[in-house]
């Protein structure tokens, strides 16, 4: 690691630029601009601090927690170490302790997010959110996101563009390339048709004595179409396992349910200023189409793919003092 220890913001910058050179421009502005961020918070120059960011993540922590940087930074900054220890040929172990420190201290971060929302009351209608996201989609640039930004917006956008199921609705789910239903009822499919340019979501409830074994719900926002596309066509990696929400980076395979619930919590919060989880996304549905019609109510069909077994409570009442103003 000595050689390095005089490289200054443009050595690593050229050296990021000719290892990764397959990243995106905003990938590569990120890289840079983390290493600026470093030398202010360390009040130095890149080339006098010797990579001491690189030696310990519980003490980049600690420097970190002095400022008054937010924890994503922290991460976004712990991420560019692990990329600079692995251009550099760091020892292993101490790769492992970064990637191991910033996994901990994320899903810490995460875990408790999930629990701080999981009950609380949003004064906010769900049209508000959903003309937020939409205006996001049409002014960022999404092709330049990285993986994690760009899977946090199509999974977010999974629960505001179309009802939101539950998250477990989009886990053991294939993608499936024709214009016709699978046989298979084992796994949920996305159905990509590509003659038509349709995407349809089949959900297969595998529970016994379900009402609605399978949900048939095509995609007809054409913001979700066109995040679909770009996902597909320059984010997706087939490795013939055909999943389609998984992790490009170890471990691969599906993304798993709690995975779902933080990209959501973590695109939330970035495009609307605070954050929300998948159940505060379908109480507000639901009350945004109670306030549209009442008899909404009665779709037995709509009720259960939004994850319910029945009328939530607080709609029962509402209804029953409806049915009484009627009489």
């Amino acid at each position: 690691m000595n050689f390095f220890y005089k490289y200054t913001v443009e050595d690593f910058d050229k050296l990021h630029n000719q290892v990764y050179i397959n990243q995106s421009d905003s990938s590569k502005r990120t890289f840079k601009s983390t290493l600026r961020r470093l030398e202010k918070v360390y009040g130095k120059p890149l080339n006098e601090l010797e990579l001491d960011f690189c030696k310990d993540p519980i003490r980049l922590h600690l420097v970190f927690e002095a400022t008054s940087y937010k924890q994503n930074t922290f991460f976004q900054t712990i991420s560019v170490c692990i990329k600079i220890l692995k251009m550099i040929d760091a020892p292993l172990s101490l790769i492992n302790r970064y990637i191991k420190y910033h996994k901990t201290q994320a899903d810490k971060v995460q875990t408790e997010k999930i629990k701080t929302f999981q009950n609380s009351e949003l004064k906010v209608e769900f049209n508000d959110l959903k003309d937020t996201l939409k205006d996001y989609l049409e002014t960022e640039n999404l092709n330049d996101l990285n993986y994690k930004d760009f899977m946090s917006v199509l999974i977010l956008s999974l629960f505001m563009l179309i009802i939101p199921a539950r998250s477990s609705n989009f886990m053991n789910m294939k993608i499936y390339t024709s214009s016709n239903i699978p046989d298979d009822v084992s796994h949920n499919y996305l159905i990509n048709d590509k003659k038509k340019k349709e995407f349809t979501f089949v959900f297969n409830n595998q529970r016994k004595n379900t009402v609605l074994p399978q949900r048939i719900l095509p995609i007809v926002d054409n913001k979700l179409k066109k995040l679909i596309n770009i996902y597909l066509n320059d984010y997706y990696k087939d490795n013939k396992t055909r999943w389609f929400l998984k992790r490009n980076s170890t471990p691969y395979g599906e993304l798993k349910n709690v995975e779902i619930q933080r990209a959501v919590i973590y695109s939330s919060e970035k495009i609307f200023g605070f954050p929300v989880n998948i159940d505060d996304i379908r109480r507000l549905y639901l009350k945004h189409i109670y306030k549209l019609d009442v008899n909404l109510l009665e779709h037995f069909e709509l009720i259960y793919l939004l994850g319910y077994k029945q009328m939530p409570i607080m709609l029962q009442k509402n209804k029953l003092m409806y049915s009484n103003q009627d009489n």
